[in-house]
């Protein structure tokens, strides 16, 4: 039996690293340093085997930030060759990355193949020593004599004007002599253009391979595109500064679940009769389970990308005479984090959604891995090898995403906007993959206002039960929808086909609260609901959610009590006799009335959007706009029984977050296209399709 070695090495704390310095021009370098893991892993290795080339049994597994490769004893003693590549790539990162952190482990492999069951040990190794291991931090000095870094805690060091770097093609090309920078913060500054301008250039390649271009070209300078999104003193003379910043966070749903159990995976698709030749990736010829990872590693790397170059090139298309500041911070596997103006993250969020669910639908393999990311049925038998009807999706679909949108003020700290998109994607996925349903994608906002909160947990309870974010959106959107709405089934009956996508009747309902036509809101009305009112029925809500609940008790009130006893519910005809006008004519005086207001807040409520109703102009639009959207009291628990008029007032606040920080031209672009998020128009005929089953 041939002896081999599996080695994985990873980089830890990448968001820290990135974000423990508040410039973006730092954080752009130091996600490029992430990504050179497999450059420095391919270089050692082409060394330790010198004078062989990389045989094909090398490369296990290759995404951003993790690396697994494999040595025989084809080239030479395989366990000292696993210490040597970890040593140099180890060593590598000391000098070409100060600051990342990191680790790299090896097993003895028990197969002669790649095989599931060597590389959950080799997870578990990797596991228990990253446990023990000291941060990356504390490589570096901390005595008090030492100057300080001007944007972090560590040590002060000098220019980096006359560092050799071992790639001459990685050299960077400009250089910060003066300000007191840490040695990592200088290197990230050193590397930023160049990620800047590989990140600029591989998005323009890919939207060229779709026969599409940008416009208007990007900035490729970091400190001037660093200076539309903070203050600074580089920054004195800068234009075109961001009145907002939106912080888009989207993470892959499922795609965890993949990549933990890669046998089951590679099992589905070995069924589906999706194969995964040694060719596209140059691995060993009979190796399946090696070329399958290496295949998703690889697929699932351009749909990313490609959907970040989609994404770009439609928020561009929204102002195509003005450049979009648009900064990828972090793409690493399924996980992107991007800067962009405010007014744009929402839309840059969306179209990402919906470009990564087609693109994973129209891709055999990553299509039919959404089954195994679509999760087990709660019900489903316990056995080795699971069933295609014991997964919750049985055919194959799209694979789906959440993201979460932080629009946050100009110069507002960068690691607590990230934070913030973090907690608002983890919220997010919790309706979106909530037990026993088809797993939906996800969009999660929230415009900060009150920066005396920074807690991002506490920040969003703030505003619990006051909107129905989060929203599911894209493919399996109709399916887990059905007919929970915000009005009864008679007046809004969801169960027949819907010709618009669930985000663009969202968007329907934006357009009626501003005044414009639903079904074409290049044409308005006139009649935008007041804002005013919509403020103080907001206001109303966050009342009513901080009450006992008492709702059922107060379901026979009629908004009135009588004014000697407000413990009793005032009658219609009591409440008609008050509203009649007394003998001269006049509307009768407090005094002879025998009834009042209830001013139990949801009381208030109920009077406030009936009088809207009744008196405001443009009110029925908007309601009609409300009546095929669903209630998220009604999606998280089916159990719980809203009335209509609460679930309808609790889009209100949406409606204006929506409404201010959404740009001229996104309603007509997105409501005009008629199309469904996933794809072609018959998936929203047909919402079963394309997955569920």
């Amino acid at each position: 039996m041939m002896s081999s070695y599996l080695v994985m090495l990873q980089t830890n704390s990448n968001q820290p690293f990135i974000f423990s310095s508040p410039r973006l021009r730092e954080q752009i370098g130091a996600s490029f340093e992430i990504t050179l893991l497999s450059h420095w892993v391919k270089e050692e290795a082409e060394k330790l085997l010198k004078p062989k080339p990389l045989p094909t049994s090398f490369w296990v597994s290759d995404s951003s930030g993790k690396v697994i490769v494999r040595f025989t004893d084809d080239e030479g003693d395989p366990k000292d060759l696993a210490k040597q590549l970890i040593r140099e790539v180890t060593l590598r990162a000391l000098t070409d990355a100060p600051g990342l952190d990191v680790t790299g482990v090896f097993i003895e492999a028990t197969f002669d193949k790649v095989d599931a069951r060597d590389l959950n040990k080799l997870d578990r190794v990797f596991l228990e020593y990253s446990l023990n291991r000291r941060p990356a931090a504390a490589r570096f000095p901390q005595f008090p004599f030492l100057e300080r870094g001007s944007e972090s805690g560590l040590p002060a060091s000098a220019s980096l004007g006359t560092l050799e770097f071992s790639q001459e093609s990685l050299q960077p090309d400009n250089f910060d002599e003066s300000s007191p920078l840490s040695f990592p913060s200088r290197v990230k500054r050193l590397f930023a253009s160049t990620s800047r301008k590989r990140q600029v250039d591989d998005v323009q390649e890919r939207l060229a391979k779709q026969g599409k271009e940008l416009k208007q070209e990007p900035p490729l300078d970091p400190t001037k595109l660093a200076a539309a999104f903070q203050d600074g003193e580089e920054f004195k003379d800068a234009k075109n500064m961001l009145s907002s910043v939106g912080v888009v966070h989207i993470d892959g749903n499922g795609v965890g679940a993949i990549m933990r159990d890669l046998g089951e995976a590679h099992r589905h698709a070995k069924e589906a009769g999706v194969c995964t030749t040694a060719t596209e990736v140059n691995t060993t010829p009979g190796d399946d389970l090696q070329s399958f990872i290496m295949t998703v590693n690889k697929r699932l790397d351009d749909v990313v990308k490609d959907a970040i170059a989609l994404s770009w090139y439609d928020v561009q298309e929204l102002t195509p005479d003005t450049v979009v500041p648009i900064a990828p911070v972090l793409v690493g596997g399924d996980d992107v984090t991007v800067y962009t103006d405010g007014r744009y993250a929402i839309p840059f969020a969306e179209a990402y959604i919906r470009h990564y669910e087609e693109l994973t639908k129209d891709d055999d393999l990553l299509s039919v891995l959404a089954i195994v990311a679509g999760g087990k049925k709660p019900d489903a038998p316990e056995r080795d090898h699971f069933e295609i009807g014991d997964y919750i999706i049985q055919n194959p679909g799209p694979l789906t995403a959440s993201a979460g949108v932080a629009i946050v003020g100009r110069n507002f700290p960068f690691h607590i906007a990230y934070d913030l998109a973090e907690e608002l994607v983890s919220r997010g996925k919790t309706l979106g993959k909530k037990p026993g349903t088809v797993p939906c994608s996800t969009i999660n906002f929230h415009v900060l206002r009150d920066a005396t909160v920074l807690d991002p947990e506490d920040t969003l309870d703030e505003y619990k039960g006051r909107s129905q974010r989060p929203f599911l959106i894209g493919c399996y959107a109709p399916d887990r929808i059905g007919d929970a709405t915000t009005t009864s089934a008679e007046e809004a009956p969801t169960a027949k086909p819907q010709p618009l996508s669930s985000w663009a009747r969202i968007l329907q309902a934006v357009a009626a609260f501003d005044g414009k036509k639903p079904d074409d809101p290049t044409q308005t009305t006139g009649d935008p609901f007041p804002r005013a009112r919509a403020n103080r029925i907001v206001k109303l809500l966050a009342d009513y959610v901080t009450v006992p609940k008492d709702d059922k008790a107060r379901s026979e009130c009629l908004g009135y009590v009588l004014k000697d006893n407000e413990q009793a519910f005032a009658t219609q005809e009591q409440i008609d006799n008050d509203k009649q006008k007394s003998d001269d004519g006049k509307q009768k005086p407090d005094n002879e009335k025998k009834t009042k207001r209830c001013e139990h807040p949801i009381c208030k409520i109920r009077l406030e959007w009936t009088d809207a109703q009744e008196n405001a102009r443009g009110a029925k639009a908007l309601v009609d706009a409300l009546g095929p959207l669903p209630s998220q009291v009604r999606l998280t628990d089916p159990s719980k029984d809203t009335e209509d008029c609460i679930e309808q007032v609790r889009w209100l606040l949406d409606l204006i977050d929506l409404s201010g920080n959404l740009p001229d031209g996104y309603l007509v672009s997105r409501i005009g296209k008629n199309t469904d998020d996933a794809g072609p128009q018959e998936t929203a005929d047909h919402p079963t399709e394309g997955g569920a089953k």
